[in-house]
């Protein structure tokens, strides 16, 4: 059954969540390319529908586990361990025979980060405590067997991480092969602690200055420079969309790193400081040359960008305001 707009109401009075003529308002949220997810409000309470494509909404044929949906079930759970129920959702019904998940909705006047940096207000605090929060994320979960036996699965990681990211780019950048095939090996085969593996700001809300954190369908247990690097590139292609502030999108990847490593304690954490920077190279050259690339509409800032990311393949630097200063004074010198 594909979940369909019209169909809410009546999935959710078949589910013993609503009552026949319960009032509810329906909106979709996202691009809809992997998952359709709805946001339903009745008079007094509100939740998240989401249901797992099993083919990315696109011309090429790129299919997905399905079953990826439940790993959000099994993260949320052990989240709710040790975060405060105001940062995670709770989890309402898993439908595991239409792979649909509803969960509570954030909190009802919170607002979406990406807007927020879309629209130029970039709260450099908000960046701090997606730091924090994910440097408590790896230190509870780090050398915990039971915890990565639960997401010893890294399916969903390498179909939609993996393979459009790294995997992709070797297409057009043969002789880089070897390095990214590195990166790559090293994020699937060594497992230190939990991985979100989409900590970015489309799926971290904001209500009064309080994180609320979504999407977890490609956690897994894992090698924790990727979550490091996601959050990095994302701000990074932020500040070549946007020349006028990129020193703050800059800024926001230093403090957002220098939470995170303040905090975080687990074994091997100064190693992941030294490597993060190389997954933010394969990362940054995703963003130009991966499956889904970013929209920077300047083709100069285009080709600036691409020799940025195969740069930080190979760098030797090390502290992040160095890493970021060269970034930014490679766009400005050309």
């Amino acid at each position: 059954m594909n979940l369909e707009k019209k169909a809410i109401s009546g999935y959710l009075q078949r589910k013993k969540l609503l009552t026949r003529g319960t009032q509810i308002r329906v909106m979709s949220l996202g691009d809809g390319l992997k998952n359709r997810v709805y946001y339903v409000a009745t008079s007094n309470e509100s939740w998240i529908v989401k249901q797992a494509h099993s083919r990315a909404q696109l011309k090429e044929r790129w299919w997905l586990d399905r079953k990826r949906i439940f790993a959000e079930t099994n993260c949320i759970e052990i989240l709710s361990q040790f975060l405060a129920p105001e940062i995670i959702p709770e989890v309402i019904l898993e439908d595991r025979t239409d792979f649909i998940l509803v969960t509570t909705a954030p909190p009802h006047n919170s607002v979406l980060w990406e807007n927020d940096l879309h629209a130029g207000r970039i709260d450099l605090q908000i960046a701090v405590q997606c730091g924090e929060l994910l440097a408590t994320l790896h230190n509870e979960t780090a050398g915990v067997p039971e915890i990565k036996s639960m997401f010893k699965e890294t399916k969903a990681f390498e179909q939609l991480r993996i393979e459009p990211h790294y995997d992709y780019i070797v297409n057009a950048y043969p002789d880089l092969k070897k390095a990214v095939a590195a990166r790559s090996n090293r994020l699937l085969k060594e497992s230190i602690c939990l991985v979100h593996a989409d900590m970015r700001p489309r799926n971290v809300w904001i209500n009064n200055g309080q994180l609320y954190l979504v999407d977890f369908a490609t956690a897994h247990y894992g090698y924790p420079t990727f979550d490091l690097a996601f959050y990095a590139a994302d701000m990074v292609v932020k500040a070549m969309q946007n020349s006028t502030q990129k020193a703050a999108y800059l800024e926001a990847i230093n403090v957002f790193w220098n939470g995170y490593f303040q905090l975080a304690s687990y074994k091997g954490v100064k190693e992941v400081e030294k490597q993060a920077v190389h997954d933010l190279g394969c990362l940054l050259l995703s963003a130009t040359d991966g499956r889904q690339p970013a929209k920077i509409e300047d083709e100069h800032v285009v080709g600036l960008s691409r020799r940025i990311a195969q740069s930080l393949l190979f760098t030797k630097l090390e502290k992040i305001e160095d890493i970021t200063e060269f970034i930014n004074r490679t766009l400005i010198d050309g």
